[in-house]
């Protein structure tokens, strides 16, 4: 099903990024992950300079990406959209509606860094903002947290059981989508607070596109899912629904990835990540660990963002975090939210929970929702399937652990992650990236781009 694609690696030039992975690369499995080069190229890095004006923060990126940018075809993606979810006569006003409304997003910050991309890039305003707020209502995505061992857990082999201090929980993601020309777009954003200053925080995305489907930083880690479903339940509610969705169209409300990005980029969460900072004291446990100050904080942390989004009106999306020591998953309706969470294991996908008990109904439930757009209807489908099939991968690495090591397992090996993520039912003919992201350290440990017709041989 897969073809290798070419090994390169992201050239280094201007604005791009040479940091290497600190404090977990002493782990064999990481540098594991790190060595990996099957499968396809990494996407290009560059660094993003949040003390810059936002209108000139991404015109190094623009520069090396204007080839890409053009044979993208951003114009001929968004007719394709608009004629996927509209009859064709609605296209065209549609269209005319786009060129003149779609101006700007909620967040002035983020409509200056779109009329810098559009300045440097050539890409018309209003195509990208239509990008921004529609990306994230059509995304077949995987993700989910696991639990690895360190790596002195796994050099004592048999000698003690594995335990919650002598592991953490990495985050796995992939994204599928059926635009094939936008994998040309994925990069690696490294964001710093002032030029040569340490990353505060990585994102993995589309270039053009400023909120957050993918994002770490020390303490914390977060993935976007589509979600088909939103409450139906009464005529209100429905109408309540579709005029924040409108609203954010109009860049009148926030997207649910603009809040994400917030939360990422929350400058008080980057304390201590500058070395020099007298707050690091490498005595004390590792950022974000359970039993130490840090993961105390960001368990904190976690507790507020889950209380906003409990009643934070957004469009409907399943959001994915990974703390050091957990992992939680949310299942955001328009004013709602349902919260699971596991310190070993657990994945989201595009369907709901209830989904698991009839999931007869979800294909119908896709199909209302953006229609046959892009074949989301078929990702949507295949939800549950790629569930059972992930959970059952997650069991049989832990008895294959448990008969090498003779011993019982609540966590499996960094190479078992990375397995897990290349199975070719989790990273499919429709996946454009998939990344493995470690909060506890704040990096990604693992990242792939994966060219088109890649799952069609093999």
């Amino acid at each position: 099903m897969y073809a290798a694609g070419r090994r390169t690696r992201a050239g280094r030039g201007d604005g791009i990024n040479a940091r290497a992975a600190a404090g977990s690369a002493a782990d064999a499995g990481v540098l594991f992950l790190q060595s990996d080069s099957s499968q396809g190229p990494e996407p290009p890095r560059f660094t993003v300079d949040l003390s810059q004006p936002p209108e000139h923060r991404y015109d190094h990126v623009a520069r090396r990406l204007a080839g890409r940018i053009s044979s993208a075809d951003l114009a001929g993606l968004f007719s394709e959209l608009v004629g996927a979810l509209a009859p064709p006569l609605l296209a065209r006003s549609l269209h005319l509606f786009a060129r003149i409304v779609l101006r700007r997003v909620y967040s002035s910050e983020e409509t200056r860094e779109l009329r810098g991309i559009s300045a440097a890039a050539g890409v018309p305003v209003y195509l990208l903002v239509a990008f921004n707020v529609l990306l994230d209502l059509l995304l077949g995505c995987t993700s989910g947290g696991v639990r690895v061992e360190a790596a002195d857990a796994r050099a004592q082999g048999g000698s003690r059981p594995s335990s919650l201090s002598s592991s953490r929980m990495l985050h796995f993601r992939t994204l599928d989508w059926g635009m094939d020309p936008l994998r040309k777009m994925v990069v690696e954003l490294d964001f710093v607070r002032r030029q040569g200053g340490p990353v505060v925080a990585t994102s993995v995305t589309y270039f053009g596109y400023v909120g957050v489907l993918t994002g770490v930083r020390r303490g914390l880690s977060m993935s976007l899912n589509f979600r088909a479903r939103h409450d139906r339940s009464t005529r209100r509610r429905r109408l309540a629904f579709r005029l924040h969705q409108a609203m954010v169209v109009l860049g009148l409300r926030r997207s649910i990835s603009s809040v994400l990005r917030g939360y990422l980029l929350r400058p008080e969460a980057e304390r201590g990540v500058d070395a020099g900072e007298a707050s690091v004291d490498k005595e004390q446990p590792a950022a974000g660990r359970a039993d130490g100050p840090g993961g105390q904080q960001e368990e904190g942390v976690m507790g507020r963002i889950l209380t906003q989004l409990r009643t934070l009106p957004s469009s409907a999306a399943y959001l994915i975090f990974c703390t050091p020591q957990r992992v939680y998953s949310v299942e955001k309706d328009h004013c709602a939210a349902s919260i699971r969470e596991s310190d070993t294991f657990l994945t989201t996908y595009n369907h709901d929970v209830s989904d698991e008990q009839d999931p007869s109904d979800l294909p119908r439930a896709a199909h209302q929702e953006v229609e046959h757009a892009i074949g989301m209807s078929e990702l949507v489908a295949y939800s549950t399937e790629r569930k059972r099939h992930v959970d059952a991968l997650w069991r049989k690495k832990l008895d294959s652990r448990y008969r090498r090591l003779k011993r019982h397992a609540e966590a499996v090996g960094v190479r078992d992650v990375l397995g897990l993520v290349k199975d070719r039912e989790v990273s499919n003919e429709e996946t454009h990236y998939a990344v493995i992201m470690d909060p506890e350290q704040g990096t990604v440990l693992w990242r792939r781009v994966f060219e088109e017709n890649h799952g069609d041989s093999g």
